[in-house]
C-alpha cells in the first residue's frame, strides 16, 4: 500500500530517471538528425547552384512569358516555371533542415544573362537566346546531381538530387541543342 511520502518518493525517482535517461538520450537523438557537419561540400555546392538556378530559370521563364514569340518556348516556360519552383521549396526545406545558409539572390553572370535576354524581349531572337542559355544550364545542373549522386555524403542532399534528376533531365530534352521541344 503506498502512503503520500511513498507516492512522492516514487514519483521523485521516476522524475529523476527521466532527466538522467532524457539526458543521456540526447546525444543519440541528436545524432539521428542529420547534422550540419555531415554536409560535404559537394553537397552544399549542389544546396547553392540549385537554389540560385531555380531562382534564375523561375525569372528567366517568367520573363519568357511575355518576351518569347512562340508558343512552344512560352510552353516549355510554363513547364519551368512550375517545376522550378517546386524544386526550389525542396532545396529551400533541406537546406533549413541541414542549416545550410542560401544565397539570397542569382548570381551576377545570371543577372547579366537576364538582363541580355530582356533587351531582346519581343524579337525572334530572344526564343533562340532564350533556348541557347537553358540547354547548358540545365546540362551542367545534370552533371551536379550526378555527382552528387555518386559522391554526395548527405542522404537528404541526394535524395533531393534523385528526386530533382528526372525533372532536370525532361528540362533538358525539352531545350536540347537550343531548339524548342515542348
Amino acid at each position: 500500500m503506498y502512503t503520500t511520502r511513498s507516492a512522492a518518493r516514487f514519483t521523485a525517482v521516476c522524475a529523476a530517471a527521466l532527466c538522467l535517461t532524457g539526458a543521456t538520450s540526447l546525444p543519440a537523438l541528436a545524432s539521428s538528425t542529420v547534422s550540419p557537419s555531415a554536409v560535404s561540400s559537394l553537397d552544399r555546392q549542389l544546396l547553392t547552384a540549385a537554389h540560385q538556378g531555380n531562382l534564375w530559370e523561375i525569372s528567366v521563364s517568367r520573363q519568357a512569358q511575355s518576351a518569347a514569340t512562340t508558343a512552344c518556348v512560352k510552353r516549355v516556360a510554363a513547364d519551368f516555371i512550375r517545376d522550378h519552383r517546386t524544386l526550389d521549396a525542396g532545396v529551400v526545406r533541406t537546406a533549413a533542415r541541414l542549416r545550410v545558409a542560401l544565397p539570397a539572390g542569382q548570381t551576377a553572370a545570371q543577372l547579366r544573362q537576364t538582363a541580355t535576354l530582356k533587351s531582346l524581349a519581343g524579337r525572334r531572337a530572344y526564343d533562340a537566346a532564350w533556348l541557347k542559355a537553358q540547354y547548358p544550364a540545365h546540362v551542367q545542373t545534370l552533371a551536379l546531381i550526378d555527382k552528387v549522386i555518386a559522391s554526395g555524403t548527405n542522404p537528404r542532399v541526394k535524395s533531393l538530387a534523385k528526386s530533382a534528376r528526372p525533372v532536370v533531365a525532361r528540362h533538358t530534352q525539352m531545350v536540347n541543342g537550343g531548339v524548342c521541344h515542348g
